[in-house]
C-alpha cells in the first residue's frame, strides 16, 4: 500500500473511533470499590484489636465511605453517558454489583459509628472474630473481581470461599447472640450489641451477594 493511501486510511480510522461509542472501564471501578470495602473491613478489624484508636477509626471510615460513594457516582455517570458496557455485564448487573460493594462499606461504617455512639467500653471476643471473617470475605471478593475478566464458566472458587466465610459468620452471630441473651441482664446492652453483631453479619451477606452475582454473570454469558 502506498504511503498516501496509508495516511488516508489512518485518518479515516481515527475519525471512525471518534464517532463510535467506547467501552468504559467498569472493571477498574469495580476493583476500586472492592478495595474500599477491604479498607473499611481492615479499619474495623484493626479497631477491634486496638480499641484505643476509636476516634481515629471513626475519622478513617468517614473518609473511606466518602471515597466509596464517589466511585458509585462515577459508575452512575458512566452508565448514563456510555452506549457500550463490558461484554459480561449489562447495565443492571453493573449497578447491582457496585451497589453491593458500596453497601459493604456502608455497613462497616455503621458498625464503627455505633461503637462510638453507643459508648461501647471494649469489644467482645465475638465481634473480634466476626471482624476477622469479614476482612477475609472482602479480601476474597477483591481477588474475585481482580480475576473477573479472565474467569471462565464454572470457576466458582471465590464464590465458594466467600459462601463458606458467610456461613461461618452465621454461626458466629448465633453464638454471639445466644451468649448475649443468656448472660447479659442490661436490656440496653443487649440492644446495642445485637445491632452491632447484625451489622457485621449484614456486611458479610453483601459480600456473598456480590460473589453470587459475579457467578451468575459468568454463567449467563457462557
Amino acid at each position: 500500500m502506498e504511503t498516501s493511501q496509508r495516511t488516508v486510511l489512518s485518518r479515516l480510522q481515527r475519525v471512525m473511533r471518534a464517532f463510535l461509542p467506547q467501552e468504559e472501564d467498569f472493571f477498574g471501578l469495580f476493583l476500586l470499590a472492592s478495595d474500599k470495602a477491604v479498607e473499611a473491613a481492615r479499619c474495623l478489624h484493626n479497631l477491634m484489636n486496638n480499641y484505643k484508636r476509636l476516634e481515629v477509626a471513626v475519622e478513617d471510615i468517614d473518609k473511606i465511605e466518602h471515597e466509596a460513594d464517589e466511585i458509585v457516582h462515577e459508575v452512575v455517570r458512566k452508565l448514563n453517558t456510555t452506549f457500550v458496557t463490558p461484554a459480561l455485564f449489562d447495565r443492571e448487573d453493573i449497578y447491582r454489583l457496585v451497589e453491593c460493594l458500596d453497601d459493604i462499606t456502608d455497613m462497616i461504617k455503621g458498625t464503627i459509628d455505633r461503637f462510638q455512639s453507643f459508648r461501647i467500653v471494649a469489644p467482645t471476643e465475638h465481634v473480634q472474630d466476626m471482624s476477622e471473617l469479614l476482612l477475609s470475605a472482602t479480601q476474597a471478593l477483591h481477588e474475585n473481581i481482580r480475576e473477573l475478566p479472565r474467569m471462565q464458566p464454572g470457576d466458582n472458587r471465590y464464590c465458594r470461599q466467600i459462601n463458606t466465610l458467610e456461613n461461618e459468620g452465621d454461626v458466629a452471630l448465633k453464638k454471639a447472640l445466644g451468649e448475649l441473651f443468656e448472660y447479659e441482664e442490661d436490656a440496653r446492652e443487649i440492644i446495642k450489641w445485637k445491632e452491632i453483631y447484625e451489622f457485621i453479619e449484614e456486611a458479610m451477606d453483601r459480600c456473598e451477594d456480590a460473589a453470587n452475582l459475579i457467578e451468575q454473570v459468568i454463567t449467563k454469558n457462557a
